[in-house]
């Protein structure tokens, strides 16, 4: 079985920790140069200049972790991922029963935690459990944690449509089902 994993949690603490460790080394770096400079030449300047060096230094070492906790807070995929999603919904969408993918959507709850959702839009024949477990089962297979699958049938949709929004109200009026797009959405599943 096939685990992706994308630069999880454990990396970005290094990567804090290394920083951390750097800054100071470079502020008794510059601490020492700057005492050299003012000691030997006189030149009282160069403290707030090497000041400013490491300070620019610093920053410009942390904005890498800066924008991959940014990307964390805004629940974005990591660039290294996308192809890896498009692989696991070409999986998805071979499977015999499935006739369209819709409304795919992935991202980073957390620096390890992959989130996917989608609806499957399958036959009249097809066995709803199965779908839901195989689709699972390649999403996780390709490295994503939570998985959201929500499975529609060709029959009951068809069968929904012919009663018009009034049952549709009814439904979701009792939370009866999740209705994103007009009739589309009826049969919600979490794994």
């Amino acid at each position: 079985q096939r685990r992706v994993r994308g630069g999880g949690s454990e990396n970005r603490k290094l990567q804090g920790g290394f920083l951390h460790i750097m800054a100071d080394t470079l502020g008794s770096v510059g601490v020492i140069l700057s005492s050299l400079f003012i000691e030997y030449f006189g030149w009282l300047r160069s403290d707030p200049i090497c000041s400013m060096v490491i300070a620019i230094l610093i920053f410009l070492s942390v904005l890498p972790l800066l924008r991959d906790s940014v990307m964390v807070l805004l629940q974005r995929v990591p660039e290294e991922r996308e192809g890896t999603f498009t692989e696991a919904l070409d999986s998805v969408a071979a499977m015999d029963t499935v006739v369209q993918v819709l409304d795919p959507h992935v991202w980073q709850y957390s620096s390890s935690n992959l989130v996917v959702s989608l609806r499957v839009y399958v036959s009249a024949t097809a066995n709803e459990q199965q779908v839901v477990s195989r689709t699972v089962e390649i999403m996780k297979e390709h490295g994503f944690g939570e998985v959201s699958v929500q499975v529609e049938k060709e029959l009951f949709k068809k069968a929904i449509k012919s009663y018009g929004p009034s049952l549709l109200d009814t439904a979701g009026k009792y939370g009866l089902g999740q209705y994103s797009r007009g009739y589309d959405s009826v049969l919600k599943l979490h794994h």
